[in-house]
């Protein structure tokens, strides 16, 4: 509890001017002041103190305060975002992800997915560029406990004569229970390489 809220400042007093005046009652260690999207001041900033003492403090003293004529509210900061509903029945987080490399070109995301298939893995994708398989791809779980077993048992096991290489690749995804991928983020692909979830079109095979 070291972060307050000031409501109705003008909009003209600036983030300096609001350090220095909360500096009267201890450290001030961050001011943001809130701006619309054109840059105009939204009249109401966040001041975070040092110790929950001095933002008390701050907050007894300044509520109610006269500033250039507006007076201000402070009180302690509530949240302003509301709480992410929790998942539908039929939804899965997938948030552990292996990258899967070494594979054989004529591998498809349905022979991945079997390849794993004993620690329940959520989705699998191969990547393809011009329509050819790229050599490497992606296998979901749900839980990190099956995403460290199938590391430790599969890593350099042969999958169509080959071994596979495998490493982490912690990016999240959500993916309903029928298989579809709703969010799949791949930041660190090749240039020319295409990840696309209808599994045809632009050069990604995929098996969910």
């Amino acid at each position: 509890r070291r972060k307050l809220f000031v409501g109705n400042m003008p909009f003209t007093f600036s983030a300096a001017e609001t350090e220095k005046l909360f500096a009267e009652c201890g450290v001030v260690k961050d001011v943001e002041v809130i701006k619309m999207k054109d840059g105009r001041k939204r009249g109401f900033a966040f001041v975070t103190m040092a110790t929950a003492e001095e933002a008390a403090a701050a907050a007894e003293k300044f509520d109610g305060h006269d500033v250039m004529g507006r007076i201000i509210k402070v009180e302690f900061s509530k949240s302003f975002r509301k709480p992410a509903p929790p998942p539908s029945p039929d939804t899965i987080v997938a948030k552990y992800k292996l990258y899967v490399s070494n594979l054989a070109w004529k591998a498809r995301s349905a022979d991945l997915k079997e390849f794993f298939l004993q620690f329940n893995p959520v989705s699998a994708n191969i990547v393809f560029e011009d329509r050819k398989s790229a050599g490497y791809g992606f296998v979901s779980f749900g839980t990190k406990e099956e995403a460290e077993a199938a590391l430790t048992e599969l890593n350099g096991k042969e999958l169509m004569e080959r071994p596979v290489i495998l490493r982490w690749r912690e990016d999240k995804e959500t993916v309903k229970a029928d298989g579809e991928v709703e969010d799949v983020k791949v930041n660190d692909q090749a240039e020319g390489v295409t990840v696309d979830d209808s599994g045809e079109v632009e050069g990604e095979d995929k098996q969910e």
